[in-house]
């Protein structure tokens, strides 16, 4: 179960570094604005990713090992 409670966080990080990245991006765009892009779909991965790593937490930190 450990290896699950570790994929669900790491699947989060990985959201919210695609949520970071995307935002970023556009920043870049013609006038430095971010989000100012039709096709940005929103903190949508953020929200998710941040979703994932605190159910990640919250399941490690109350799951009983087997001794």
């Amino acid at each position: 179960m450990r290896h699950l409670f570790l994929l669900l966080a790491l699947l989060g990080l990985v959201g919210i570094a695609l949520g970071v990245l995307s935002a970023v991006r556009g920043a870049a765009g013609p006038h430095g604005v971010p989000f100012s892009y039709e096709n940005y779909g929103g903190p949508g991965s953020v929200i998710a990713g941040l979703m994932l790593l605190a159910g990640a937490l919250y399941l490690r930190s109350v799951w009983q090992e087997r001794k």
